[in-house]
């Protein structure tokens, strides 16, 4: 009895031969690979280590090590970042030490961070001021002067301020060794018309298919602090000096904007408890703050 194979619906396909797969893997590896985790600068890694030094403990992760860990920057920190923060370390030293997960679900540690988390989880927590429509009106009348790099810093103001975004997610982070293209918003993917432009939104961690996002801001013509207005105005003079560049927000000097450099413009006008989440204003958009 002979049997019929159905046949497949799939194309035919060339094999690939090992020079090609080998690149093709590490590319995919290096774009999933966050080397930050691996860094000594990274913040969880400081974290640990410096607990460590200061109590004269080795570094190796032990069940004594994390536990006393818990223990004492529960006391410093709200219970809650210290879940936060060991994860951060065992994503950091796992490729060292393999069995740190398994450290860190030890009875216990688990055990002593929840007791820790029911002695100081009720601490109230820090929130930075929201920026309101009084804020922009100093922040205009003291940059509004037609310098580029003031046109900019409205920009990312007015963009922040209008479609919930923290000032971290249109800047580069301080540090240098931080900074990604891939994270960058580009020029050619900005659509400006008369009454809105849009532009692309670049992937962040939790975002694994790196689709990003495509920011949409609406025009306010009875508003002199209109953002596709002021969009429109940098944009003139983005262009002007730096037609070739490919990244949307570029300072005077050609460099990226970074988060340091915004902050500091906010808080010479306005109050130190302005922070990157000033302008999310908890999830509050400008219109329902206008009735």
């Amino acid at each position: 009895m002979s049997v019929a194979h159905a046949r497949s619906r799939q194309p035919a396909r060339t094999a690939w031969s090992n020079e090609r797969l080998l690149p093709e893997r590490s590319l995919a590896w290096v774009t999933l690979l966050n080397t930050l985790c691996l860094s000594p600068t990274h913040p969880t890694f400081n974290h640990i280590s410096r607990s460590a030094k200061l109590h004269d403990r080795p570094i190796i992760p032990t069940i004594n090590t994390l536990s006393f860990y818990v223990v004492f920057m529960c006391h410093h920190i709200n219970p809650k970042s210290v879940t936060a923060y060991l994860s951060g370390i065992c994503n950091s030293l796992e490729p060292h030490f393999p069995d740190v997960r398994k450290i860190r679900l030890d009875p216990l540690v688990v055990r002593m961070l929840a007791g820790m988390k029911k002695l100081h989880g009720g601490q109230t927590v820090r929130r930075r001021c929201p920026l309101t429509e009084e804020d922009l009106i100093a922040l205009f009348a003291r940059f509004d002067t037609g310098d580029y790099d003031d046109c900019l810093f409205l920009a990312i103001v007015l963009c922040s301020f209008h479609v919930l975004l923290h000032v971290g997610e249109l800047t580069e982070p301080d540090q240098a060794a931080k900074w990604s293209f891939v994270k960058t918003s580009l020029c050619n993917s900005l659509k400006l018309l008369t009454d809105v432009f849009s532009y692309h939104l670049p992937y962040h961690k939790g975002d694994q298919f790196y689709q990003g996002n495509v920011i949409m801001v609406r025009s306010i013509p009875i508003s002199p602090r209109c953002p596709v207005a002021c969009m429109t105005w940098y944009v003139g003079l983005r262009d002007t000096q730096f037609p070739l560049l490919p990244e949307l927000w570029l300072t005077s000097s050609g460099e990226h904007p970074t988060y340091s450099w915004v902050i500091s413009r906010l808080r010479s006008t306005l109050d130190e408890e302005v922070g990157g989440h000033s302008c999310v204003r908890e999830g509050r958009p400008p219109l329902r703050w206008q009735g």
